[in-house]
């Protein structure tokens, strides 16, 4: 079967509808970060403000771990029914509980039942996000020209940086309209169901989107397999072993630099929270420029080449780069602020494409959504608390960039020994094992 490019405006309304979904499921979790510690107040008895915010923040870990379970179903849906209409389904899977919460009643008005309302609708939300970013990398790889796939591939990354930032930006507006008891009161819902509207905007793309021709090629070929999660844990066990460890170096040096650094500056450091929180904001829309460029870098010079010289980076600057934060000069964490998040971009814009290279087709949205989902959820989503309890406990002031240089090894040498370069290659059969 001769592969037949898709005409351009198919091309163009493909990108769209599919990287746009995960500014929904980015802009959530900006949220939730945006409003953790007022939600310890809205959800939880006041009496102890510690344990309030301690649950809050477990409760936002909570969909962390209920990732690999979503992985699991949509990954089943989008290997056996297809792409296109996975995606469209978990959109609004994403977008519901997100509305919910909008709408819940405050401990104050139904007590015990408050937090036990919120979260359950994290746990759906878990499991919904669970095939949204891995699907839309897969779709996105599917669909592209061959020579820029890792271009079209860093769209789904873009998308993500997109929702944080507007979440961030949306915060910000909220904060500065409402007074601080109005926006405990009533106004941080209006952000969470501003999300209604942007479900019916991006859902709207969604109904436009294509079949990939990969899955139409399994498909006609009668190589779709009846139970791909069956596929995935037995056959394909090692291959997601290899993604969890393709993603973990880059899934803790995000959270670590976009999350927990921005919380220990505001401890350790003079900087106001305004001016991180505008900092963070700028360098986060810094690399919805940065990710594609990164993308098209790899395009050019292969996978492997980029995989190696971004864990190598992140190894060897990270230490060094956390040590001159501590020294607490405003212009030098400016700095190293933004090489850390020049060395995301190149991360970002290469992993993607990396990890749908390297899994066979037949089960690969089950696969590769469950290694995402293992490396992001178990890795990614407990940075925070690893990176405090090491400061806290080791008595060690670098313990925390010690553990994100130990995770930089660990991809390092699944890239050097495991991941062959992919560039090139059909994602039509088994992890890049026949070149166009």
């Amino acid at each position: 079967m001769k592969h037949f490019p898709l005409r351009k405006p198919v091309y163009l309304s493909s990108i769209l509808s599919s990287s746009l979904g995960n500014i929904l499921e980015w802009y959530d979790f900006g949220l939730f970060t945006i409003f953790s510690s007022l939600f310890s107040r809205i959800f939880f008895p006041e009496q102890n403000p510690e344990v309030a915010f301690i649950a809050t923040v477990s409760i936002f870990a909570v969909g962390f771990i209920c990732r690999p379970i979503g992985a699991l179903i949509f990954g089943y849906l989008g290997d056996t029914v297809g792409r296109a209409k996975t995606l469209r389904l978990s959109i609004l899977m994403i977008a519901i509980p997100t509305l919910l919460i909008g709408c819940l009643p405050s401990y104050q008005h139904i007590g015990i039942v408050a937090p036990i309302l919120l979260t359950l609708i994290r746990i759906w939300q878990g499991i919904s996000i669970g095939g949204e970013y891995s699907g839309n990398i897969i779709y996105l790889a599917e669909i592209a020209p061959v020579h820029y796939r890792a271009t079209f591939t860093s769209l789904g990354s873009t998308g993500a940086n997109i929702g944080v930032l507007l979440a961030a930006l949306i915060g910000l507006l909220c904060s500065y309209l409402f007074s601080e008891t109005t926006l405990a009161t009533w106004g941080w819902r209006i952000p969470y169901l501003i999300s209604g509207l942007l479900c019916i905007f991006i859902y709207s793309f969604r109904l436009r989107i294509h079949e990939t021709q990969v899955f139409e090629y399994l498909k006609q070929k009668k190589m779709l397999v009846s139970n791909p999660i069956k596929t995935a844990l037995t056959q394909d066990y090692w291959l997601i072993l290899r993604t969890v460890g393709l993603v973990c170096m880059g899934t803790v040096f995000y959270y670590f630099c976009f999350i927990y650094l921005p919380l220990y500056l505001h401890q350790h450091s003079q900087i106001s929270i305004h001016t991180l929180s505008m900092t963070i904001s700028i360098l986060i829309a810094l690399m919805i420029v940065l990710v594609p460029l990164a993308g098209w870098v790899c395009d050019k010079i292969g996978r492997r080449k980029m995989l190696l010289l971004n864990a190598a980076l992140v190894a060897i600057g990270v230490i060094p780069g956390f040590y001159l934060l501590q020294l607490d000069h405003f212009y030098l964490c400016i700095t190293v602020l933004f090489l850390f998040t020049l060395v995301s971009s190149l991360e970002q814009g290469t992993t993607s494409v990396a990890v749908v290279e390297n899994f066979p087709p037949p089960a690969r949205y089950t696969g590769l959504s469950f290694g995402y989902n293992v490396g992001n959820g178990l890795l990614g989503g407990t940075v925070p608390l690893i990176c405090a309890w090491l400061l806290t406990y080791s008595n060690f002031s670098l313990a925390p960039a010690f553990y994100i240089a130990f995770c930089a090894l660990i991809t390092l040498g699944v890239v050097f020994f495991f991941v062959p370069e992919t560039r090139g290659h059909t994602l039509r059969h088994n992890g890049g094992a026949e070149k166009k």
